[in-house]
């Protein structure tokens, strides 16, 4: 991904799952990924106690009700989970400080100071687009519970196809780029992938 440039988020599954751990996941994501990513969720519960999510940008706790997680209700964050709320969103604009982000930084150092909601989300989408950032999002794809959450992430932090850059890559002369035009009268072009990150690339 980092190869095509490929901006992203990270959703973090199945924390209905016994032994589920979002925070070891994130430090792996950090370690062997090399990837400057913070959650801008915490989770509500775990395991089989797993009921919803803290959106950090919202600032609102986020809950997934109905046999398939389809009616989702907004409340004020727990009491017992305000203070792990707090230092998750210190973390997450640390990360987005070390894009060199100064406003950030601001924030940061000043934990008085409230982050305006589209300031914060307009900041977490700019450092995404240009890679140095990665939004973490948790959740059980199973049971539906904060699977919503990331399809609004997916709007809200990467690119609109008008966006994006397309380049056709030409194996016949050492991979020169060729940027791709979207012209319905010009022939056919396509790209067969499948991308994987690891540790290895």
């Amino acid at each position: 991904m980092k190869r095509y440039d490929v901006p992203r988020i990270l959703f973090i599954n199945k924390l209905d799952r016994m032994g589920a751990d979002p925070w070891m996941a994130i430090e792996a994501a950090r370690d062997r990924l090399s990837l400057n990513a913070a959650a801008v969720q915490v989770n509500i519960g775990i395991e089989n106690g797993l009921e919803g999510v803290v959106d950090l940008v919202k600032w609102k706790a986020v809950y997934f009700d109905g046999d398939n997680g389809e009616i989702i209700r907004e409340e004020e964050i727990p009491a017992d989970l305000l203070e792990m709320c707090r230092e998750k969103k210190l973390d997450l604009l640390s990360c987005l400080a070390e894009c060199g982000d100064e406003k950030m930084e601001e924030y940061y150092l000043d934990e008085n100071i409230e982050v305006p909601e589209e300031e914060l989300k307009s900041t977490i989408r700019k450092h995404t687009l240009s890679l140095d950032f990665c939004p973490v999002f948790l959740g059980s794809a199973y049971k539906n519970k904060g699977v919503q959450k990331m399809m609004d992430g997916v709007i809200d932090y990467l690119p609109k196809p008008t966006e994006i850059a397309n380049h056709a890559y030409n194996v016949d002369k050492d991979g020169e780029k060729t940027p791709m035009i979207i012209d319905h009268k010009k022939p056919f072009v396509g790209l067969a992938f499948k991308l994987e990150e690891t540790k290895f690339g």
